[in-house]
């Protein structure tokens, strides 16, 4: 498979051949690398002349080779459809990329894109923070764009919640876009998320890569939640793309005189699903028996003083706990616990055997 990746990357690289040209490539040849080790004859029957001579001249002096090992100094791998790790989600959409570029950890889990305005109100940040936390309390990876605004909330949300994020980037990953988000891109990695790109390192963010990005994050997600979008948002492109990837889209209904709220708003008119809750998001993501009770929409409060099931997780987040131990560290009644166990039972995210508790979905 390294053949495959190191091929496809190559022709991620040549100048000229356009994604949906070098697809169709492999689909007749059957691999990249079959695509690279064909002769000029068989290659010139599909290709101009011109794409013909560049694939030859790549096969005589590859760039990938050097492409990634110099990823590899930097702690980025290249992944590419069929390859250990490459997302199941990004591998059936109507568009896949080529390879794509990571640095830090995927989840092999299931996933909730956040997008949504880059000048977003202070309420539409709230809610989107409190949204990514409660759904990475639920065990789901937050996947969103680094963007200011409602992107960085997102992430914010999930880290919050220390659950897995991933960040998305329309440039090579040896630099992040945008700069001003560095600290913030580094948090991600650091609580054990990740960053992903399908450019190579030492691409620029370019104005056309940002709505090819787009369809990678709602790619990487069972669902799309966007939360505040202007009529001409870009998070609008990444809806259309959740909805021909078939993947379900939510929208945080927002004030009908507001600018932030017209074009998010419109998609509720247009068939997509209200999110009024967090559990909301949980549940399309994971399913109806994942429902339970949550927080309103409003700023991200501490465990502590968050809802008791929040702090009965929090506290097995370091490892299973006899009940009594749980009760008594959390001052809450024998029939009081009782109820909050049933309820995290009934939303998959408890295991009980016997006194013993544990997080299902640890982290």
């Amino acid at each position: 498979m390294d053949e495959e990746v190191a091929a496809r990357v190559e022709l991620a690289c040549l100048p000229g051949l356009r994604r949906a040209q070098a697809q169709r490539l492999i689909e007749v040849f059957g691999t990249a690398a079959a695509v690279l080790g064909a002769d000029a004859k068989a290659r010139g029957v599909r290709l101009s002349p011109a794409l013909a001579a560049a694939i030859e001249r790549a096969r005589s002096a590859p760039a990938a080779p050097s492409l990634l090992a110099d990823a590899r100094e930097r702690g980025i791998r290249a992944l590419a459809p069929g390859s250990a790790g490459f997302p199941e989600g990004l591998a059936a959409i109507p568009d896949p990329p080529l390879a794509i570029w990571v640095r830090g950890e995927l989840s092999a889990g299931p996933a909730l894109a956040i997008v949504g305005a880059r000048r977003g109100s202070a309420r539409g940040l709230a809610c989107a923070r409190e949204f990514a936390r409660e759904v990475a309390i639920a065990g789901v990876s937050i996947a969103s764009g680094l963007a200011y605004g409602i992107d960085s909330a997102a992430h914010e949300g999930a880290l919050d919640g220390r659950g897995h994020t991933l960040a998305v980037l329309a440039s090579g990953l040896d630099r992040v876009t945008p700069t001003g988000q560095r600290g913030l891109a580094e948090r991600v990695l650091s609580a054990g998320g990740a960053w992903l790109s399908e450019h190579a390192p030492g691409a620029g963010a370019h104005p056309h890569h940002f709505p090819e990005r787009n369809r990678l994050i709602s790619g990487l997600a069972a669902a799309t939640l966007i939360v505040e979008a202007r009529e001409k948002s870009g998070s609008l492109w990444t809806a259309r793309h959740a909805l021909e990837q078939g993947r379900e889209v939510l929208v945080v209904p927002g004030p009908i005189d507001s600018d932030l709220s017209r074009g998010s708003n419109r998609l509720l008119r247009e068939g997509a699903t209200p999110a009024l809750e967090p559990a909301d998001a949980i549940e399309a993501v994971l399913g109806p028996l994942a429902r339970r009770p949550v927080a309103e929409c409003a700023p991200a409060a501490s465990d502590a003083e968050g809802s008791p099931a929040r702090a009965v997780l929090a506290l097995l987040r370091d490892g299973p706990r006899d009940a009594d131990e749980v009760a008594r560290a959390l001052g809450l009644a024998p029939a009081e616990l009782s109820r909050i166990l049933l309820d995290l039972e009934l939303a998959g995210l408890l295991l009980r055997s016997g006194v013993r508790l544990a997080r299902a979905r640890p982290g």
